[in-house]
């Protein structure tokens, strides 16, 4: 009977009827913004998009706003003024924007909080293709690949894009 179960199992592992799971069910999408930045704002619609989409127990949203500009005030006026759906808080202090290597905003961090790994990190589209310059036609949706791969338990294919925007300053808390 031991013998029996231990072949139906190893069976199952060898013919792909079990497999592990690649991502845990805790998800932390990480956008990282500022306030008074143009391309920042104008990724907003999309963040709120995807947000809509991608709703479940398994991703928790939040954006982080690391400039020394940004206050209660103008965090949570920048909230209500775009819609955002999720959380928005300071993080002047840099702690999680040095804990997931953010240098840019617009920028997002996709990230497994149960495996502590980054699963990916960059521009949330490629709607600009430059500071100052947009496409008119957008073609890749990074983040919304990333996160169906997730949904999935596929692989994601591009782990990290270089996110086009604002510089964010690290000189200001050091």
């Amino acid at each position: 009977m031991r013998k029996t179960l231990f072949f139906i199992l190893a069976l199952l592992c060898f013919s792909g009827g079990l497999k592990a799971q690649k991502y845990s069910n805790n998800i932390s999408v990480n956008f990282f913004l500022l306030d008074e930045c143009k391309i920042s704002i104008n990724m907003t619609a999309e963040m709120k998009t995807i947000f809509e989409s991608y709703t479940s127990e398994q991703f928790s949203f939040k954006a982080y706003f690391p400039n020394l500009a940004s206050n209660e005030e103008s965090i949570v006026s920048f909230k209500e003024d775009y819609q955002l759906p999720f959380e928005c808080v300071s993080d002047y202090q840099k702690i999680r924007s040095k804990l997931l290597g953010a240098t840019v905003a617009p920028e997002v961090v996709v990230y497994d909080e149960v495996k502590k790994e980054i699963l990916y990190r960059g521009r949330i589209d490629n709607s600009y293709f430059e500071v100052g310059n947009r496409r008119r036609v957008i073609t890749k949706r990074d983040l919304h690949e990333a996160l169906s791969a997730i949904l999935t338990d596929q692989a994601i294919i591009q782990k990290e894009t270089e996110a086009i925007g604002c510089f964010i300053n690290y000189k200001e808390v050091e």
